[in-house]
């Protein structure tokens, strides 16, 4: 899937841009505060109806104008049938998002999100690192979306019933109250935590050897960490911890308390590594995503690159870019001029911003 007409309206600092995107390498340039990082925030909203920055919805609006809209034209690959068009759009009221899929409105995320595989790196990226396990469980999990269709039903059906369950625990129920509950988490995690886990095995073979070319002087792993080890440790931690979880008010058993461990030379990476290093380590891993969902599914990634630069030498960003142009991603990088680098590149647009508006190519 690709992007072939981008239309941003009143988005931050993009009063009105009209974009074409090429196929493969998307080069925005431009001075600091002239709209970039603001260009691809706007197609990650097109894409997860969230920023990757965590902005507030205040911020994303031009302060004189009530909304922001965004709308793009989207093509199966460049030599396909047009596919589908996705508008969406943003008031400042509360719960006011509006999204269309081919004129349709939807309501439901999920389907919005099925339409465009994105991956995203920017300099706050090292936070899948060094964060909290919510950052490489939502990483597993998008690998996972992808590879198996009933996972987004199974994480549906667990996300309900640990809602009632932690009802239950807020109201103080009797214990008796919780054992259909019970059983219902023990199985749906034990489900997702099994897919989990084939995908990040499948997900390995790939990642180390892109690691490798990235860091070969460092000996990673990755370890699914689950938030029970199995249905009948979990079972019994949840019975075991009931009264804990009384006074806690949420359950502390199940697959919603996961975590990737990621360790270099048996060390936490995110405690040992270098931001360059980091930095890196998490391209590695989104490049090694972006092979496995062509590998498994035949579909295509959109990378968002916002300051290519920021702390990669000339050697990494060149295996990135080559890994990219190797899997004919479409690509949108930011940087303040063309480096001479991407014009070594086989296939480029380059779009030049200022002050929020597209110059004259």
């Amino acid at each position: 899937m690709l992007l072939t007409r981008l239309i941003i309206s009143h988005f931050r600092n993009l009063e009105y841009l009209d974009f074409k995107p090429g196929p493969n390498f998307n080069v925005i340039s431009g001075p600091n505060g002239s709209g970039k990082t603001s260009l691809l925030e706007a197609i990650s909203y097109l894409a997860l109806a969230r920023s990757f920055r965590g902005a507030n919805i205040q911020y994303l609006i031009q302060r004189t104008q009530p909304s922001f809209e965004i709308f793009a034209k989207l093509k199966e690959d460049a030599d396909g049938p047009l596919t589908h068009d996705i508008g969406i759009s943003r008031s400042r009221r509360a719960q006011d998002l509006k999204i269309r899929i081919d004129g349709r409105p939807i309501s439901k995320l999920a389907d919005l999100v099925a339409h465009v595989c994105l991956q995203v790196i920017h300099p706050q990226g090292s936070d899948l690192i060094t964060g909290g396990p919510e950052l490489r469980r939502r990483f597993l999990d998008w690998g996972v979306y992808y590879a198996q269709p009933q996972f987004k039903h199974l994480y549906s059906q667990y996300c309900r019933a640990l809602r009632q369950r932690n009802m239950l625990l807020k109201s103080n129920a009797p214990a008796s109250a919780f054992a259909v509950w019970d059983e219902q988490l023990t199985y749906l995690s034990c489900r997702i935590d099994d897919l989990r886990q084939n995908y990040l095995s499948a997900l390995n073979e790939i990642l180390l050897t892109v690691v490798n070319k990235f860091m070969p002087d460092y000996q990673l792993s990755f370890e699914l960490h689950k938030g029970a080890e199995n249905g009948l440790s979990m079972r019994s931690a949840l019975s075991a911890n009931l009264e804990k979880e009384r006074v806690l008010g949420y359950t502390l058993s199940g697959c919603h308390r996961a975590d990737l461990k990621i360790k270099t030379d048996s060390l936490a990476a995110g405690a040992t590594l270098s931001r360059g290093q980091l930095k890196l380590l998490v391209c590695a891993m989104r490049m090694s995503q972006s092979l496995l969902l062509k590998q498994q599914t035949n579909r295509s990634c959109i990378f968002l690159i916002d300051d290519l630069n920021s702390e990669l030498d000339q050697r990494s960003q060149e295996i990135l870019l080559g890994y990219l142009e190797q899997c004919r991603n479409q690509v949108f990088i930011t940087n303040i001029a063309p480096d001479p680098l991407f014009r070594e590149m086989s296939k480029q647009k380059f779009l030049a911003l200022e002050d929020g508006a597209a110059l004259p190519s």
